[in-house]
């Protein structure tokens, strides 16, 4: 996507914000709102949480390359949440396209969601029935995002154990690694939602599962907070709910993030299954293992010849295929005897985000509210 679609995105989203106060408050969990439920006009997408929803709506995008603005209504941008629900011809396209995609998949591949918006689009907004030959002939490009694997050769459960053993060691053994029982970290915060332009993060973990990230944009605070059990995103977008409950995929990514963050000897054990094949990142040889628990996504772990966890990726279900999430972790430096990476880029279909740490301090005291169901209050401008 261009920078002027990824500005002209960030603008749709702060048009429609409302400036918004963050406080947070232990309350249970409730069953996640579904789409229809607060979406206006839902016709085709219902029956699904609200994180899907949107994740529906990054694969459109990744699949059209398209913004918000290229499918809705332009009274998006005046500040109206109720415009995203105005029927538009693509709106009416979609619909129907989602409908032949169902088909498709239930007639020809037993109700398994093979064929997905991407699988036709492949990220052209107007797809031709002619032939590309800079594509037939040019060189081949794998999709880095796929969910396909295939396992190395030979490969064996004590290559598993030594890529770990090398992992912690890398971070500077497991000793070290248990003496840490939190940090809180801060830094810069840049991504679509906020034009691209820095702005203040802080980042908050506490063993043995705890995760918050606080992105302070000028428009109020968006947060992500994972307890140990439940994890919640707060949205200043006036077109989505203050707080969204992450299901699935999101779920099981919200604690992915703490364990990585604070318990990387967990990781092992945090998965039935390990799978094991090489690589290259950036023309670099990585060692690629894949982690599987059984109804759950696939999780690609990428690893540098150092022994250091260079990238991440997991999937999240959506009724129009599998949409994926990658973290990618760089620049790390030793923060009391244990390396942290310093710079993480979460690239999603819904948004590109990089942070860059600033301070990291281990073992200070952490407020529990921090880890607390995220509210927000809005404020009528």
């Amino acid at each position: 996507m261009t920078s002027s679609r990824i500005v002209l995105l960030a603008a749709a989203l702060v048009c429609a914000a409302s400036v918004a106060v963050v406080a947070r408050q232990a309350a249970p969990t409730a069953t996640p709102q579904m789409s229809e439920t607060f979406f206006k006009d839902i016709r085709v997408l219902k029956g699904i949480p609200i994180d899907e929803f949107i994740d529906t709506m990054g694969m459109f995008a990744a699949a059209t390359a398209k913004d918000c603005t290229g499918c809705h209504s332009p009274q998006i941008l005046d500040g109206k949440p109720e415009a995203f629900a105005i029927e538009t011809p693509m709106i009416q396209k979609a619909r129907f396209m989602v409908g032949m995609m169902n088909t498709i998949n239930r007639n020809f591949f037993g109700n398994q969601k093979r064929v997905s918006c991407f699988t036709c689009h492949s990220n052209t907004s107007v797809p031709q029935n002619v032939p590309n030959m800079s594509i037939q002939y040019g060189d081949p490009v794998d999709n880095p995002n796929s969910t396909e694997f295939i396992v190395a050769k030979g490969s064996d459960p004590s290559q598993i154990d030594s890529v770990f053993a090398k992992y912690l060691d890398a971070l500077g053994g497991a000793q070290r690694l248990n003496a840490v029982t939190g940090f809180a970290a801060t830094g810069t915060y840049a991504g679509w939602d906020t034009g691209l332009s820095d702005v203040p993060v802080e980042i908050f973990a506490k063993a043995p599962g705890q995760y918050t990230t606080i992105a302070h944009r000028t428009e109020g605070d968006s947060v992500w907070t994972y307890d140990g059990q439940n994890a919640w995103e707060v949205s200043i977008n006036a077109a989505l709910p203050s707080t969204i409950p992450l299901t699935k995929g999101n779920l099981e990514g919200a604690k992915l993030e703490s364990i990585v963050a604070l318990a990387p000897a967990r990781l092992r054990q945090s998965f039935a299954k390990w799978e094991i094949t090489k690589g290259l990142i950036d023309d670099k040889p990585v060692q690629i293992l894949r982690a599987t628990n059984e109804g759950q996504m696939p999780v690609n772990f990428y690893f540098d010849n150092s022994g250091l966890l260079v990238r991440l990726q997991r999937w999240n279900e959506t009724l129009v295929g599998p949409v994926a999430t990658q973290y990618d972790y760089s620049d790390y430096r030793d923060v009391g005897g244990v390396k942290r990476p310093f710079k993480i880029v979460k690239t999603s279909t819904r948004n590109q985000v990089t942070m860059v740490m600033k301070e990291i301090r281990p073992n200070v005291a952490i407020d529990a509210a921090k880890f607390a169901r995220p509210t927000t209050t809005r404020l009528i401008k």
